[in-house]
């Protein structure tokens, strides 16, 4: 697991080099709307881009974690079906539903099915690196996408945006904190907390990390909505609460009045004997915070496998269940 961690510097660098070079045939002002489809780590990719893309308010940008399609999809709305693999039923099955819409169709795959049915109908193909777990190649399933989306009008990522991102990312990977952060969680129940927007890709990387590498269940919910509920749970039953760690991402965008509500909110769940602990972004464009996370995240979900005792790269459960067929 570590040297897929250490090349996320590498992944993207390619990723770049790989999206400059993809001829997009579909018009720049013919796109009103885009679906991203993708599961697991092939998924996450979209979420990253469509809260950057967000920022810019240019068209509306979903990520669809389902088989099923919106009837809205039609030949102005760019779908991009992502799949490691290339071998994702969920996925496939979007891809096929997009072909019956007339839909413009990015396909980004490592290989499989996805890359045989992408070349047989002629559908614009990014071919990413094979060889990675898909958590693995987020650098890949994300950057690849990054020049194809400003060509198209839809990202507005600089080159120094993701000179600050890689430059982060690297000396993540040389500090403690990591270690330090996995410790504060071991053998507790985690639940993760940041300001809905910016951050929700960051919650939603965290748990499926920690979910996969180091075999643990995690929560996590947005602010504000945890104020209106979830600040209620942290009472019964008391030797559950004692066990359990709130974490707290802050960001720069963070508004005032959120910021002096989740400190309320900590020392309620202080006084309540749960752990708090607070994690701050890094740098200053949206791409350099988000990922100043999620790497930070990747690395330690591997710490605390490592605690653990656990194999971060085995999904034995994961499998098992692709095994299953429709009876």
């Amino acid at each position: 697991m570590k040297q897929y961690l250490l090349s996320l510097e590498a992944q993207i660098t390619d990723a770049l080099r790989i999206g400059n070079r993809f001829a997009c045939r579909i018009p720049k002002g013919r796109i009103q709307k885009i679906i991203f489809c993708g599961m697991g780590g092939s998924g996450i990719g979209g979420d990253v881009l469509r809260r950057i893309a967000f920022r810019e308010d240019r068209v509306p940008f979903m990520v669809n974690r389902s088989m099923a399609m919106p009837k809205w999809v039609d030949r102005s709305t760019l779908v991009i079906v992502s799949s490691y693999s290339g071998n994702t039923r969920e996925t496939l099955t979007s891809f096929r539903c997009a072909l019956r819409a007339n839909a413009p169709i990015i396909a980004v795959t490592a290989g499989g099915q996805l890359e045989r049915l992408a070349l047989r109908r002629r559908i614009p193909l990014l071919k990413v690196p094979s060889g990675f777990p898909p958590r693995c190649a987020i650098g890949y399933l994300t950057f690849v996408l990054v020049p194809v989306l400003k060509r198209l009008g839809i990202l507005s990522v600089t080159d120094r945006d993701i000179r600050e991102t890689v430059r982060i990312i690297g000396r993540i990977a040389r500090e403690p904190r990591a270690k330090s952060i996995a410790r504060k969680m071991a053998h507790r129940f985690v639940h993760l907390y940041a300001v809905s927007g910016l951050m929700e890709p960051v919650l939603v990387r965290w748990r499926s990390q920690f979910a996969e590498n180091a075999k643990t269940l995690v929560s996590h919910q947005m602010l504000p909505e945890m104020f209106h509920n979830e600040i209620e749970g942290w009472g019964k039953p008391l030797d559950l609460t004692r066990k359990s760690v709130a974490l707290f991402f802050r960001d720069q965008g963070d508004p005032v009045w959120i910021s002096d509500r989740r400190k309320k909110a900590q020392s309620v769940i202080g006084r309540q004997g749960g752990s708090v602990l607070e994690i701050c972004s890094e740098g200053h464009s949206p791409l350099a915070r988000i990922f100043s996370l999620i790497a930070l995240g990747d690395w330690t979900s591997y710490e605390l496998a490592r605690l653990y005792r656990a194999d971060p790269l085995a999904i034995p459960n994961i499998n098992a269940l692709k095994k299953v067929t429709a009876s």
